[in-house]
């Protein structure tokens, strides 16, 4: 299976008076480049056959921006374990669930995505950071017990809105 693992894109500052943490959106920039981003996921990677996101708002917003890129609308799950701080054991059961898909995209944040990372590459620490928008593919087995993914590929959103 592949996992594509996508920090959200920019989004409204922390401690803005407007919106609780919970319900930050994305910026006006960090829409637009999200937008260029997502041109060039077309290029990149083939429609992943799921896409799961944090609840929070600004995870979901960069969620429908790919997947209306890719048309693949009806594709897009919530996923409270995305959550920050969420369990990462029961997200990976999750996962493990799942079933057929070859390829699904994660939509979270970090650092809970460096952890997943780490968690799926055998490490007991954080082996990537995620910046806004980066996106990294790992292919993997079995979820549970252990993981034994391989890091196929790690990019920035800079590299990757270059190739739309």
């Amino acid at each position: 299976m592949l996992l594509y693992l996508l920090r959200h894109a920019i989004a409204v500052p922390r401690r803005t008076a407007a919106y609780p943490d919970d319900d930050r959106p994305l910026t006006e920039a960090g829409i637009a480049k999200m937008n260029k981003e997502a041109k060039g996921l077309l290029r990149l990677i083939a429609p992943p056959d799921l896409v799961l996101t944090s609840p929070l708002r600004r995870a979901a917003e960069t969620a429908d921006i790919v997947a209306r890129a890719f048309s693949i609308e009806r594709r897009v799950d919530v996923c409270a374990e995305l959550l920050p701080g969420a369990s990462m054991n029961r997200l990976i059961q999750h996962l493990a669930g799942i079933g057929k898909a070859s390829s699904i995209l994660l939509v979270g944040h970090q650092p809970d995505l460096g952890h997943l990372a780490a968690y799926l590459l055998g490490s007991a620490a954080p082996l990537v950071e995620f910046k806004k928008g980066s996106l990294a593919c790992i292919r993997t087995g079995a979820l549970a017990p252990k993981a034994e993914g391989r890091l196929l590929w790690l990019l920035t959103p800079r590299q990757i809105r270059a190739l739309a």
